[in-house]
């Protein structure tokens, strides 16, 4: 099964980031958003696992969250990956809680390592749109300029979820797995 280890956000955070997709300008470039009832902050990809390894997986993330407590994170700040000839991801970013969020995942890459190996510095963010087309590069990145200090709410981290990722024609449905508290 494909499992990735996730922050979810509140209702209220989805409906906010659902008002900044929606009032984006359509007209710049074809881009797929994200459902905003999908969006959450990837704390670690894992791909496909098998069931029988799937033990040892929850053992690990157990070990994680106790030795990490509940934190407030600020979802704001707005930018793309890639660059500005060629803007692949539109994402929301974190500013408190950022350095929380990033040890816990370098905790669960040392962790899971042997499931998945991360050569990279974690980044936490909320993809909420991949880019197809550019049809008006000045007029995206207008619109990127536009959100780029929007501040969308505070969310009170109390727990991490395993996820079983499930890809369909209509996009990924996402079913919780195990839920863990922090500090337990």
């Amino acid at each position: 099964m494909r499992l990735f280890i996730a922050l979810d956000l509140p209702e209220e955070i989805r409906k906010r980031i659902k008002d900044i997709i929606d009032g984006f300008d359509k007209e710049v470039a074809d881009i797929g958003f994200t459902d905003p009832d999908n969006i959450h902050i990837t704390l670690k990809f894992l791909g496909e696992l098998r069931e029988d390894g799937v033990k040892q997986c929850v053992n690990h993330i157990s070990e994680v969250v106790k030795h990490n407590q509940p934190y407030k994170l600020q979802v704001s700040g707005f930018g793309f990956f890639g660059t500005p000839n060629f803007i692949r991801i539109l994402w929301l970013g974190i500013s408190e809680g950022k350095s929380e969020t990033i040890k816990i995942m370098k905790d669960l890459n040392v962790k899971l390592d042997y499931i998945k190996h991360e050569d990279y510095y974690p980044s936490p963010h909320l993809t909420i749109g991949r880019v197809r087309k550019v049809l008006d590069k000045e007029g995206l990145l207008n619109e990127i300029n536009r959100l780029a200090n929007v501040k969308i709410g505070e969310v009170d981290v109390n727990n991490i979820n395993l996820k079983k990722s499930v890809l369909s024609i209509d996009g990924p449905i996402y079913t919780d797995i195990e839920s863990f508290k922090l500090g337990h």
